[in-house]
């Protein structure tokens, strides 16, 4: 086949990812382009050789741009788990006690949601740092005391 002709095709398919999107035309088009060039560059290769080359080559391609996803996905993987997490995206914020916390447990507004809470026995107004969560309970520990520990 012409360089030509290989140089259609990977236009043809490249154009024809932009009407039909699926991200793997894409890459058999540029796959014909390579072949294309490599047929320019070593006339009578053979078709059967043409072929050959462009099927390894669409393979390659296709084989990397999967390989390049799954690693993008892995790498935002680590905020998406997070991303309903209601609870466990409050860990690290200074709340101020509702009510108070009586016997390890007692009830705090954060934004517009009143959320159960456990912790050390404390008044209501008390300065408090969400330290996690269990479920949809948060556990809380003071404020002035994590202050202290840091220093």
């Amino acid at each position: 086949m012409s360089p030509l002709l290989w140089g259609a095709l990977g236009a043809l398919l490249i154009a024809a990812e932009l009407v039909l999107p699926g991200i793997f035309l894409i890459w058999f088009g540029g796959a014909a382009l390579l072949t294309g060039l490599v047929t320019a560059l070593w006339h009578d290769w053979g078709l059967v050789n043409e072929a050959g080359f462009f099927t390894i080559a669409a393979g390659a391609a296709v084989g990397l741009a999967i390989a390049h996803a799954r690693r993008r996905n892995a790498s935002a993987d680590g905020n998406a788990a997070r991303i309903n997490d209601r609870a466990g995206q409050l860990v690290g914020r200074a709340v101020t006690l509702t009510e108070p916390i009586a016997n390890g447990h007692g009830r705090v507004f954060v934004g517009d949601t009143l959320w159960a809470v456990e912790g050390p026995d404390r008044p209501a107004g008390a300065a408090m740092v969400v330290a996690g969560h269990r479920g949809m309970v948060l556990v809380l520990r003071d404020a002035v005391e994590l202050q202290q520990n840091a220093r």
